[in-house]
């Protein structure tokens, strides 16, 4: 009689960062400089140190959840948005960067975002932060950097 064995997912993460405050150059995204501690993974690693971004080991569907609370307001519009191995991760006529304005107060509030894509063995995955606004050097200060990661395939043997 043949085994059978059933597996939910083949790769998952969970990662997170205390953040800081970092400089970003106005108008270049910039990668979120805090390396990811990992809090539960499986077939996902950190990609890098210096860098909030990870690797995947499996290709496929994944659902990721990305989010951070921002403070010392500068009063200025950012950018949030996905890239995958450096590039900028746009499906055909879908823009996936979220926008949110910074308070110009000592107010802190949660950014967050999430949706799926479509990775192959190997990527390597992160969100970039972009300011439009001048002086061309702002400070952004973060904490709470937070990644979940979640291939939707399944895997077993029946």
């Amino acid at each position: 009689m043949a085994s059978t064995e059933f597996q939910n997912t083949i790769a998952y993460g969970t990662f997170f960062s205390g953040g800081g405050v970092f400089t970003v150059d106005a108008g270049n995204y910039e990668s979120f400089l805090f390396t990811p501690s990992p809090e539960l993974t499986k077939n996902v690693s950190v990609y890098e140190t210096g860098k909030f971004r990870v690797q995947v080991e499996q290709k496929g569907m994944y659902w990721i959840e990305f989010s951070f609370v921002a403070g010392s307001g500068d009063g200025k519009t950012y950018y949030v948005q996905p890239y995958v191995n450096d590039g900028k991760y746009l499906p055909a006529t879908q823009d996936m960067s979220i926008r949110f304005y910074q308070q110009p107060t000592t107010q802190e509030y949660e950014v967050s975002t999430h949706g799926l894509f479509s990775l192959k063995e190997n990527d390597f995955f992160e969100y970039k932060l972009f300011a439009p606004a001048t002086p061309s050097a702002l400070d952004l200060y973060t904490k709470s950097i937070r990644m979940n990661i979640i291939n939707l395939q399944q895997l077993g043997i029946h």
